[in-house]
């Protein structure tokens, strides 16, 4: 009996670890994505870049880019 519960209890720790790698790599493939596009947004001019919904603040690239990672690995999970 107890080893049914060891292979139970394998399987679950094997599938969460696989959802980790999963979440990781998009992260990471989102984060490249927004990094480039908040440095695009950046050399763009001021007046360009001053229409967006959040023109009064002005955040690090690399804290947009986490932000915006953040939301959208956490959203692909959700559905």
């Amino acid at each position: 009996m107890s080893i049914d519960i060891d292979r139970h209890s394998m399987t679950q720790a094997t599938r969460a670890d696989g959802e980790v790698i999963q979440f990781r790599l998009i992260y990471a493939i989102c984060f490249s994505l927004f990094l480039l596009a908040a440095i695009v947004q950046r050399l763009l001019p001021w007046t360009w870049s001053a229409r967006g919904p959040h023109a009064g603040s002005r955040r690090s690239v690399l804290e947009q880019a986490r932000n915006a990672a953040g939301i959208c690995a956490t959203y692909a999970f959700m559905a």
